[in-house]
């Protein structure tokens, strides 16, 4: 529900100092495998 997570990203970026980005991983994969760079 792409209204939900951009309600949810404003509102990190409000309440949360420091925080300038939200990225969500949305890919079927467990965590362990992929990789940030």
């Amino acid at each position: 529900d792409w209204p939900l997570m951009k309600r949810i990203t404003a509102r990190i970026l409000a309440q949360v100092s420091g925080v300038c980005r939200v990225a969500y991983d949305l890919t079927p994969k467990p965590v362990g495998t992929i990789e940030w760079e």
